[in-house]
C-alpha cells in the first residue's frame, strides 16, 4: 500500500512538473483560405478546408477528438470528422489542408436543401461549431471554437 502511496505521489509530481515546463500560448486562427466540396450525396459530404493556424509553442500539438457541428446557410447539416491527422508545426504560422467529411444523420433532406440553394445562388456560407483537443506529450486540452467561411460555390 506504501508503495502504491509513493508511486501516486510521484506521478503527481512529474505531471506537475511536467505541465510547468511546457508553458502554453495559445494557437490562433488566422482564417480559412479556402474551401472545396469533394462529395456530396444524401448520406453526406466531404470536403477540403484549407486554414492559417498560427502555433507559437516551442512543440508541436496534435490536433485530435473534434466535436464540430457543421452548417451550410445556417442550416445544420451534420457532424465533421476528421479524415487524417493534423499535427501543427511549432513556432510556426502556415497552412494546413484538412480533410473532411459529415454524415447528414438524420438530416438529409434539410442539408441537400441548404446545398442546392447554394449552388443556385453560387454563394454559401459554412460554419463550424464545436470543441477540438489539442495534445502535446501527454497534455491535452479541449478547445472551443467557432469559424465561418463565406465563399463562391461552383457551379
Amino acid at each position: 500500500m506504501r508503495s502504491m502511496l509513493r508511486g501516486a505521489c510521484f506521478a503527481l509530481v512529474a505531471a506537475a512538473s511536467l505541465s510547468s515546463c511546457l508553458s502554453y500560448q495559445e494557437v490562433t486562427f488566422k482564417g480559412i483560405t479556402d474551401v472545396q466540396v469533394q462529395r456530396f450525396d444524401a448520406s453526406g459530404v466531404a470536403a477540403r478546408v484549407n486554414v492559417t493556424l498560427d502555433n507559437p509553442n516551442t512543440y508541436r500539438i496534435h490536433v485530435i477528438d473534434p466535436d464540430v457541428d457543421l452548417f451550410l446557410n445556417e442550416v445544420y447539416i451534420g457532424k465533421a470528422k476528421l479524415d487524417s491527422n493534423l499535427v501543427l508545426a511549432k513556432r510556426t504560422s502556415a497552412d494546413y489542408s484538412v480533410p473532411l467529411h459529415a454524415t447528414f444523420d438524420g438530416h438529409g433532406t434539410q442539408a441537400l436543401g441548404a446545398m442546392l440553394t447554394a449552388a443556385l445562388s453560387g454563394k454559401a456560407v459554412l460554419k463550424a461549431k464545436g470543441t477540438v483537443v489539442g495534445k502535446a506529450f501527454m497534455i491535452r486540452k479541449r478547445f472551443p471554437f467557432e469559424e465561418e467561411h463565406a465563399f463562391e460555390w461552383e457551379r
